[in-house]
């Protein structure tokens, strides 16, 4: 049924998201002048390393035998990104690197439009524009606009959670699908959200007796069966091809030992790197990632805060290598924050508004200067 007023506030709210997300995107481009526009300075590490690499010439038979690259291959990066800006690319004629800047451009609107209507149904009332001035000033954001799989990502995981939330099995299927063929860590989410979907069916239907019960636990089991075949079959179609090309349907896990991706005793990696003195950036990277997880629990946001710590144990007892975009850039990783700073007084909640903004600009910025604080 048609509801006027609902869909002129629909309107408003459409039209507050665009207008922040242009303003922020519009200060990135016009900071991007100085480093050959935003395509060429956003296009670092993973981008050029392997996003283009894989859109210009597909992945490759043979790992690196050259000294620099030695034992290294674009296996690790999954097919759903690049293989949507050769597409793309192929349709319009525009670079690549364009070509993923305009795809996250796009993609990023939609994914803080899932992200507040996922917040605002499970959490409470929302205020938009509080909610959206947060969200595209957020930090971690800036990998959600650079030429990385992190907004396809979260657009994937979010459309799997709002269609779970809403009962959509089959669309939350797909998404679980999309979502495994993105990165590796889906299986992980998906597996999170099969169970927890179990869990709460059995937990919601403790009242009932008998016959009743075991039918609704079989339709969630059901469900999630569904859910994780999807998942399944995505990882495993990229495995059937990497089986066909390399004869390792494992490659995408076994290259990133070049990486010095190795699994130790969770805490390893972390003492390693501060014996060292390296990446001691994402020892602190990793402690924000722990502080958060734990304000999740206690903010009560369980399945969100699983997904993430679930994802977090994986990355941190096999490296902290990129830890802090694989938990940061999670949408998950934002919903806490903002949950967090809703708790503060208005005063403080702008002041962290501004002190967003500007972090955001300075490491756009690092980022354009290719450092490696942020890799």
């Amino acid at each position: 049924m048609y509801d006027p007023a609902r869909t002129q506030m629909k309107t408003k709210i459409w039209a507050f998201l665009l207008f922040v997300h242009a303003a922020v995107l519009g200060c990135i481009v016009w900071l991007a002048r100085s480093y050959g526009g935003i395509a060429a300075a956003s296009c670092h590490w993973d981008c050029s390393d392997a996003y283009m690499r894989i859109v210009d010439q597909g992945y490759d038979r043979t790992s690196s035998l050259a000294a620099q690259w030695l034992g290294e291959a674009n296996w690790a990066f999954f097919p759903a990104f690049p293989l949507t800006l050769r597409t793309i690319r192929d349709l319009t004629g525009l670079p690549a690197p364009d070509v993923g800047i305009i795809l996250n451009a796009v993609l990023l609107p939609m994914l803080a439009w899932l992200c507040y209507q996922y917040q605002n149904r499970k959490w409470g009332p929302v205020d938009y524009r509080l909610y959206f001035l947060f969200f595209f000033t957020f930090p971690a954001t800036l990998w959600f606009r650079v030429q990385y799989t992190e907004c396809m990502f979260g657009l994937f995981l979010m459309g799997m959670a709002w269609a779970v939330l809403n009962s959509r099995f089959y669309v939350a299927s797909l998404s679980a699908l999309l979502l495994c063929l993105t990165r590796p860590t889906g299986i992980l989410c998906v597996l999170v959200f099969a169970a927890f979907h179990i869990f709460m069916s059995w937990r919601r239907n403790v009242g009932y007796r008998g016959r009743e019960r075991l039918q609704a636990l079989t339709a969630s089991v059901m469900d999630s069966t569904l859910l994780v075949l999807a998942g399944g079959t995505g990882i495993s179609l990229f495995m059937i091809y990497l089986y066909r090309l390399t004869g390792d349907s494992l490659a995408f896990s076994h290259v990133q030992i070049a990486w010095h991706r190795v699994f130790h005793f969770p805490g390893y990696w972390v003492w390693f790197n501060l014996e060292h003195k390296t990446h001691v950036n994402l020892v602190v990277a990793a402690i924000l990632d722990m502080i958060v997880i734990y304000k999740g629990f206690q903010k009560k946001l369980y399945l969100e805060t699983t997904v993430l710590l679930v994802t977090f144990m994986v990355a941190f007892s096999s490296s902290l290598l990129s830890i802090h975009r694989i938990i940061m850039a999670n949408p998950f990783f934002f919903m806490i924050v903002y949950a967090c700073l809703m708790d503060m007084r208005p005063a403080v909640r702008n002041a962290f508004i501004a002190f967003f903004s500007v972090t955001l600009l300075v490491i756009t910025v690092l980022w354009f200067h290719d450092t490696n604080l942020l890799y």
